[in-house]
């Protein structure tokens, strides 16, 4: 497991255009971890793979078996599509919300 996960961590973060600490500071570990991580000589613990999944919008499945071809159709265009459809999904909830009125309490 160790090979096949440290392939698609580097993939995500050379995808993302990240360095190693900057990778860390968004997983919330060290840069030392990141490259432990990434040179296979140390496994993700479920919440950092939690977080990546959760943060890059990347298929659980990536981590549990698939090939590592697969890892590297990860696509910076894919991860800058969803993370701006989520900000626009955000924003127009906001709008809605301004235009919902609470019911107005009964006039006895």
């Amino acid at each position: 497991m160790n090979e096949h996960v440290a392939f698609v961590i580097r993939t995500v973060r050379k995808v993302t255009g990240f360095t190693q600490a900057q990778l860390a500071e968004e997983l919330e570990i060290t840069p030392g971890h990141v490259a432990s991580l990434e040179q296979g000589k140390a496994n993700p613990s479920y919440g950092v793979m939690d977080r990546i999944i959760s943060k890059y919008h990347i298929d659980a499945n990536l981590f549990f078996g698939r090939p590592q071809k697969d890892a590297a159709s990860i696509d910076v265009k894919e991860i800058e599509t969803m993370q701006d459809l989520l900000s626009k999904v955000s924003e127009k909830l906001e709008a809605y919300g301004q235009f919902v009125r609470k019911p107005e309490e009964d006039e006895d």
